[in-house]
C-alpha cells in the first residue's frame, strides 16, 4: 500500500528524534510491502531560520496533501524571548488552527521494562492503560486575554469560553473512544465552582444515555491528580474541560511511562472518524502526530535524546491514520523489546547499555 506522509523536524531535538522515527517507519514499508512517500517541510525555529513564517503557505499545502503529519518540536529559544512579535511554537498553534485539529490524544500505558525507573511501585503500575484527551477548540486558547494598569498595579484576565457545540463535539469523540477501549470515560472538570465546567457535565450526563456501554463519572482535578498517583489502572478514557488541568494531568501521566520522552500524541478532527477497525482501535483518518516533549535545546545537537516518543507517536500514526494495526502492535513491540538491553541517558539503570538517538532508532528499526 502507498501512503504519502508529512515529516515536519521543527527545531531543538526535533532533527534528531523525527529522523530516528523515519529510520523505523522505513523499516516498518520494507518489511511489510508499504511504499511511505516521505514529504519534508520546514516549520517553527527551523522555517524562521531560513527567513520564512513559523508555517510557510508551502509546508501548509504540503500537509494539506498528506495522508498523516509526524512532527518533531518546537520552541527555539533565540527566537522566544520577551516582547517577540513572532514564535516558533506560533507554527505549530496555526497548523492546527488551518487543518482543524481540535481534540489532542496522549495515551500512556504500563511499560513492564521501565518499571523500576517510575516513581511508582511497580504493582501500582500493573494495567496501566489510558488516554486523556485534551480540546483545543475552546478554553483559554480562544478566550479573552488582557492586560492593564491601574491603581492596583499589573493586572491580567484570561476568559475561558466554551460552546454547547464545541462541548458536544469533544464528548462526542471521547465517548466512542472509551467504548472501543475499556467502556469508562472520565470528566475532569471542577463543576462545584465554574460555569464552563457545569455546561461540560450537564452536557456529557445528557449524552450518556447514547452511550449505555460507557460508565460515566465526574471528578475534580485536583482528586484525579491524586487518584493518577493512588490508582492509576483505574482509568480509562480522561477528557478535561480545560487545557490547563489535563495539561498538567498528561505530563503526570507521562511518569507512569518512566519518562516525559516516552509520551506520545496526536491532534485530530473529532469529525474525522471513520469508525472502528477490525482489530478495534478507533479510524481518525488524516491527523497530526507528535511526542508530548518540547524542544529541548540544551540537549539539542548533542544525540543523546530520547526518540521513543516520537516513534510511539508514529505507531499512533499507524493504527489510527492509515489503518495498519498490525504494524503499529510490531512498533510497539519493537520498542519494549529493546529497552530491556537499551537507554537513552533519561531511562539510564545498572546494566543497561547507554545508546544516543540515532542509535535507538536502528536497535528500534531492527527489532520491527
Amino acid at each position: 500500500m502507498k501512503f504519502n506522509i508529512a515529516i515536519l523536524p521543527g527545531d531543538g531535538i526535533g532533527r534528531e528524534i523525527v529522523p530516528a522515527a523515519v529510520t523505523v517507519l522505513r523499516e516498518v514499508g520494507r518489511r511489510y510491502d508499504h511504499e511511505f512517500n516521505l514529504k519534508h517541510g520546514l516549520i517553527a525555529g527551523a522555517a524562521m531560520d531560513q527567513g520564512l513564517p513559523p508555517l510557510p503557505p508551502e509546508t501548509l499545502e504540503m500537509c494539506r496533501k498528506s495522508d498523516a503529519i509526524l512532527f518533531g518540536a518546537a520552541g527555539d529559544p533565540k527566537y522566544d524571548f520577551p516582547g517577540a512579535k513572532v514564535i516558533p511554537n506560533s507554527g505549530l498553534h496555526q497548523l492546527r488552527r488551518e487543518l482543524k485539529l481540535f481534540a489532542n490524544l496522549r495515551p500512556a500505558r504500563y511499560i513492564p521494562a521501565l518499571a523500576h525507573r517510575t516513581p511508582f511501585k511497580p504493582e501500582v503500575l500493573k494495567g496501566v492503560d489510558l488516554v486523556i484527551l485534551r480540546d483545543f477548540a475552546g478554553t483559554f486558547l480562544r478566550g479573552r486575554r488582557k492586560t492593564w494598569q491601574n491603581s492596583r498595579g499589573q493586572q491580567a484576565e484570561d476568559t475561558l469560553v466554551y460552546s454547547e457545540n464545541e462541548v458536544r463535539r469533544a464528548l462526542g469523540f471521547a465517548f466512542p473512544l472509551a467504548r472501543s477501549r475499556k467502556g469508562k470515560l472520565t470528566l475532569v472538570c471542577q463543576y462545584s465552582i465554574f460555569d464552563t465546567s457545569r455546561l461540560w457535565r450537564t452536557i456529557a450526563r445528557n449524552m450518556a444515555s447514547d452511550f449505555p456501554d460507557v460508565t460515566l463519572e465526574a471528578m475534580a482535578p485536583d482528586n484525579c491528580a491524586m487518584q493518577l498517583v493512588r490508582n492509576p489502572a483505574s482509568f480509562d478514557v480522561i477528557i478535561g474541560d480545560n487545557v490547563s488541568s489535563t495539561g498538567m494531568l498528561n505530563n503526570q501521566a507521562a511518569m507512569l511511562m518512566g519518562s516525559v520522552g516516552m509520551a506520545p500524541s496526536s491532534n485530530l478532527r473529532p469529525e474525522h472518524v471513520k469508525g472502528v477497525s477490525r482489530a478495534g482501535s478507533l479510524q481518525w483518518g488524516f491527523a497530526f502526530y507528535e511526542p508530548i516533549h518540547g524542544s529541548a535545546p540544551i540537549h539539542a545537537g548533542k544525540n543523546e535524546c530520547n526518540p521513543m516518543g516520537t516513534v510511539l507517536a508514529l505507531a499512533l500514526l499507524l493504527r489510527h491514520s492509515l489503518g495498519l494495526d498490525k504494524e503499529a502492535k510490531a512498533v510497539e513491540r519493537a520498542v519494549d523489546k529493546v529497552l530491556k538491553t537499551h537507554r537513552t541517558y533519561d531511562l539510564m539503570e545498572p546494566g543497561k547499555a547507554k545508546v544516543g538517538t540515532k542509535e535507538m532508532g536502528e536497535l528500534i528499526a531492527a527489532a520491527v
